[in-house]
């Protein structure tokens, strides 16, 4: 399909991603509801140890490994290789209030006396929820499956269930009960063997220099901050775009690269759109706030366990700090404060992102979203279309978007013949 005009609503990493794949090849226009563009890749400058430097609170590392599109499009816009720092994701679990951790993860270059975890039941039921997990990735099990379902057979400790919903209860703003109600698959997705350290890419000036490489390249794409898409009319030629400020837009196709509430509520009124209005619906959100601050909020009482992430049990609850020492070499902390007693006593700066719930009826929306069918021009991409949230998925959304409408478009080619290895 050829489409001349294409309209996409939503300005993160998705939509930013699709406006510079097809920048080159067709007339695009982006409306974003924010004044800012990025979605959950956001940064800020602050002053450590007598220099600046950038601090992301939304998206902070990336699994560089597991991330060929991502690594392309980095380089694609310029973002300098000495910008990609390793960094060891060690991570330590422990309860609020106990000087002895529940778990504690091997670190490169970590102090000898760092007392790593290597036994007990604990470590044995993570060790086996990863190779599960792997299994459940290599024969592509069904999103559909809910946790608890695949843990029946287990006959896990209290103890050891916690820990293995920690993490996910900290990345979704979720009890740890609510975990178990969640998509095995999709939980399973962000596991790691617990013998293993895994390493992952932390960009040096941070996530938004990537977003400044998508919109330098996006030249002659519109870009249009703080004029979010309001609805969408079907027209004779295609569809007509009403934005936040009033404005119409025509155009011939239209992807939507939103949150599902903004998707559903631009779609409201729209003949034909009820199976995706249905699908938009089974998507659920939670609000996770984190604070950048300078004091150890949040941090285990023994320094030698001090790790990238560090997640506290509290309840039926679980938030995560991630130190800054190993990427930065300072101590900066980024702490999620939605739940945990407390707060933070050198605050420098805030932010709020909502996270997805993978449950199983919502990772069936998404991969209805997803499909797409010959000579549609009404697309979704984004985390409404992926059963796990990362900038990788986001952009891979984005390409299969860019595929369908713009099949010989010269950076889609490149990034393509990349991936095939050519």
């Amino acid at each position: 399909m050829t489409a001349v005009r294409v309209g996409i609503a939503g300005g993160g990493i998705a939509g930013l991603t699709l406006a510079w794949l097809l920048a080159e090849s067709h007339e695009v226009l982006l409306l974003e509801e924010r004044p800012r563009l990025g979605g959950n890749a956001e940064s800020v400058l602050t002053t450590a140890d007598g220099s600046t430097r950038v601090v992301d609170l939304g998206v902070r590392e990336t699994p560089v490994e597991m991330s060929p599109v991502w690594r392309h499009i980095v380089a694609s816009v310029g973002v300098p290789a000495e910008d990609l720092v390793p960094v060891t994701a060690s991570r330590v679990l422990f309860r609020r209030h106990e000087r002895v951790p529940l778990w504690v993860s091997a670190a490169e270059g970590a102090d000898t006396a760092r007392p790593v975890t290597t036994g007990g039941p604990a470590h044995q039921a993570m060790a086996r929820f990863a190779r599960e997990s792997a299994r459940w990735e290599r024969e592509g099990m069904s999103w559909d499956v809910p946790l608890e379902d695949a843990l029946d057979a287990w006959s896990l400790s209290s103890s050891s269930q916690q820990l293995l919903c920690a993490l996910p209860a900290s990345l979704h703003g979720c009890t740890l009960d609510e975990v178990c109600t969640l998509s095995a698959r999709a939980v399973g997705a962000t596991f790691t063997p617990p013998d293993t350290v895994p390493r992952t890419t932390y960009l040096r000036s941070g996530t938004t220099s990537l977003v400044q490489g998508l919109v330098a390249g996006s030249r002659p794409v519109r870009l249009r901050p703080g004029a979010g898409l309001r609805a969408v009319r079907q027209v004779e030629e295609g569809f007509e775009l009403s934005d936040g400020t009033g404005a119409v837009h025509p155009v011939d196709a239209v992807a939507l690269a939103l949150p599902a509430d903004q998707a559903l509520a631009a779609l409201t009124g729209l003949a034909g759109t009820g199976a995706w209005r249905a699908a938009l619906n089974s998507i659920a959100y939670r609000e996770v706030t984190y604070v950048l601050h300078r004091d150890p909020y949040g941090m285990p009482r023994d320094r030698r366990v001090w790790s990238a992430g560090n997640t506290t049990l509290d309840g039926d609850r679980s938030e995560t700090t991630t130190w800054y020492g190993p990427s930065l070499g300072v101590d900066l902390f980024v702490s999620q404060v939605d739940h945990r007693a407390g707060r933070p006593r050198e605050e420098l700066a805030r932010s709020s992102f909502r996270a997805t719930l993978p449950t199983p009826q919502a990772c069936r929306a998404r991969q209805r979203l997803g499909v797409i069918e010959e000579g549609q021009r009404l697309l979704f991409l984004g985390h409404c279309t992926t059963p796990v949230e990362t900038q990788e998925a986001a952009m891979t959304s984005a390409l299969a978007v860019a595929h369908h409408l713009a099949p010989r478009s010269a950076r889609l080619l490149r990034l393509r013949n990349y991936l095939e290895g050519g």
